[in-house]
């Protein structure tokens, strides 16, 4: 009996130390384009809903890393499709740091993407607007969703933990209603199909719609598409309430 009561502890031991050794803390990821790196409604990188997430997870002493260097303004999917393929690096804390190794440690990766690819087909991006119809605009959209599902695929190859992916709002709502109501089918049309990729792939799917619809303050400046520190902050909480009620143990 004693001799097995040794062996156990023999055996065991190592799983304990492991188990009080091992980091129970949140690496954290963010990708994507202008609104992953935070950038304001006035051209300037800031604090954006990433920021805000990493700082939750911090008041909680959750977080051990955080980065968003890895999202870049102006990004359209194929653009960070080729960085993982690349396995870009970072430099952080005089480390390096490549995409690859960020994605097999991160528990949370933040997604912000195509959104570049939508606006620059719309015109929205320079402001010289212009519409197709209905079947040549959803075909495009298919065109988009299949280039996120691709890139999705290629970030699940490396990360098995948690991705939130974040929807699209309408950008023209400050503008007059006819051309906001123009491009709100392709919005809309978009983040339904997002929400059929995240199902698919077992993803989080952050829905912040209606939260721009019902908000003008949340995109103050007129000729840029970029939120306000306020519509940053709707972002964040939709994706505070995932964490809490579906990562955070």
């Amino acid at each position: 009996m004693k001799k097995l009561f040794a062996l156990i502890l023999i055996i065991g031991l190592p799983i304990m130390i492991y188990l009080l050794t091992v980091d129970h803390g949140i690496y954290y990821v963010a990708l994507g384009d202008s609104l992953a790196a935070g950038q304001n409604p006035y051209g300037k990188i800031s604090y954006g809903y990433t920021d805000n997430v990493a700082d939750y997870l911090d008041s909680l002493n959750k977080l051990t890393f955080y980065t968003k260097q890895f999202a870049v303004s102006g990004y359209r999917t194929t653009d960070l499709i080729k960085d993982i393929n690349d396995n870009k690096s970072i430099e952080v804390d005089g480390k390096k740091i490549t995409l690859k190794q960020a994605l097999a440690k991160a528990d949370i990766i933040t997604l912000s993407i195509g959104a570049n690819d939508l606006f620059y087909k719309l015109g929205i991006n320079s402001m010289d607007i212009t519409f197709q119809d209905d079947i040549e605009l959803k075909k495009y959209v298919d065109e988009v969703i299949l280039d996120i599902e691709k890139l999705i695929i290629l970030i699940k190859k490396y990360c098995m933990e948690d991705i939130i992916l974040v929807g699209y709002y309408n950008p023209l709502w400050h503008m007059k209603k006819d051309f906001a109501k123009q491009i709100d089918n392709v919005i809309l049309y978009a983040n339904n199909e997002m929400k059929k990729v995240s199902n698919k792939y077992d993803l989080y799917f952050v829905d912040v719609y209606k939260q721009f619809e019902q908000n003008s303050d949340f995109l103050p400046n007129p000729i840029d598409i970029h939120p306000s520190a306020k519509g940053y902050a709707a972002i964040t909480e939709k994706i505070i309430k995932i964490i809490n009620e579906k990562i955070i143990d």
